[in-house]
């Protein structure tokens, strides 16, 4: 036996109920934090400019090759994402009721090198641009619609 094993045989009956009540609560805790941050941004103070060239972005059969101009929602999304879909359709209506925003989604299925410069772990993983495309907001996982008009407000677009 090994000594963790020893441990665990040695312990009190109490001891071990302990250990797994206290183990599950730590993960429930963890769940609840992990499950409120999922679709609220974060700001990004000193945003990086993205590169559109770099991105190689395609939006009705044509090259992306300029920003938005007021805000660009740059939208990272996967072959095996369920709520990608979702998302693109949502920004698209923004797109079509918003004039000065533009909406851009960037399958990074075989773009690892996009992923991980913009350091995306979760798919759709949503970055908010200015109308110079400097990074101003992040959002992981499915944007809540107030965040999302949280972040236009804050660039002038209502």
């Amino acid at each position: 036996m090994r000594a963790e094993q020893i441990i665990l045989v040695l312990m009190p009956f109490e001891s071990k109920i302990a250990l797994i009540a206290t183990l599950i609560v730590v993960s429930t805790l963890l769940g609840i934090y992990w499950r409120a941050s999922i679709g609220r941004a974060k700001r990004i103070k000193s945003g990086e400019q993205v590169d559109l060239g770099k991105l190689l972005a395609i939006k009705s059969g044509k090259p992306v090759t300029k920003f938005g101009k007021r805000a660009t929602l740059l939208q990272f999304s996967s072959e095996v994402c369920s709520q990608c879909a979702q998302t693109a359709r949502y920004f698209g209506q923004l797109e079509q009721q918003k004039k000065d925003l533009l909406h851009v989604e960037v399958d990074v299925t075989h773009r690892m090198d996009l992923a991980a410069h913009f350091n995306v772990l979760q798919t759709p993983t949503t970055l908010v641009l200015d109308g110079n495309g400097v990074v101003k907001a992040r959002i992981g996982g499915t944007p809540r619609p107030n965040v999302i008009s949280e972040e236009l407000a804050k660039l002038e677009i209502s």
